[in-house]
C-alpha cells in the first residue's frame, strides 16, 4: 500500500469518526471494529485490513497503543474474512429473469352505473351516509 493510499485511509477514518463524534486518535477498539463493519459492504477484506493497518501506523507514529491487537478487533476481522469468503455461496432470493419474464396482469375496467338524478335517491343517499351511526331509533 503506497503512502498516498495509507493517508487516504487515515483521512477517511478521521472523517468517519468526526461524523459520529468519536475520537480517531487514540481510537477505542470498539471504534475500529465498528469502522471495519461499516467498510464491509463497500470494500474487500484485503482493503479493510490495509485500512486498519494504516490506522495502526498512525497510532504507532503518535506513540500510542495499537488498537488492532484487541480481541474485539481481531474477532471482527475474522468475522468479516469469513463473510467475504462465503459471499459467493449466498444465493439471491430471486432471479433477475423472474421479474423480466412475467407481464403484469391487465387491469379490468369496471363500469359504474350512471347515477340517477332523482330527488328521492339523493335524500336516501344522504341519510345513509351519516358520519356517526344512529344508536337509538324513534318509532
Amino acid at each position: 500500500m503506497t503512502l498516498l493510499l495509507k493517508g487516504k485511509a487515515w483521512a477517511e477514518f478521521k472523517r468517519w469518526c468526526g461524523v459520529r463524534q468519536l475520537s480517531p486518535l487514540p481510537a477505542h477498539p470498539w471504534t475500529l471494529a465498528a469502522y471495519a463493519r461499516w467498510c464491509e459492504p463497500k470494500q474487500t477484506f484485503a482493503d479493510i485490513d490495509l485500512s486498519l493497518k494504516s490506522i495502526a501506523r498512525q497510532h504507532l507514529l503518535a506513540g500510542l497503543a495499537v488498537p488492532n491487537r484487541h480481541p474485539t478487533v481481531k474477532n471482527t476481522l475474522r468475522l468479516i474474512e469469513v463473510r467475504c469468503a462465503n459471499r459467493h455461496n449466498n444465493a439471491a432470493l430471486f432471479d433477475g429473469d423472474d421479474f423480466l419474464k412475467t407481464t403484469p396482469p391487465q387491469a379490468k375496467l369496471v363500469q359504474e352505473p350512471e347515477p340517477d338524478s332523482g330527488p328521492a335517491k339523493t335524500r336516501k343517499t344522504a341519510l345513509t351516509m351519516r358520519s356517526a351511526p344512529r344508536l337509538v331509533r324513534r318509532r
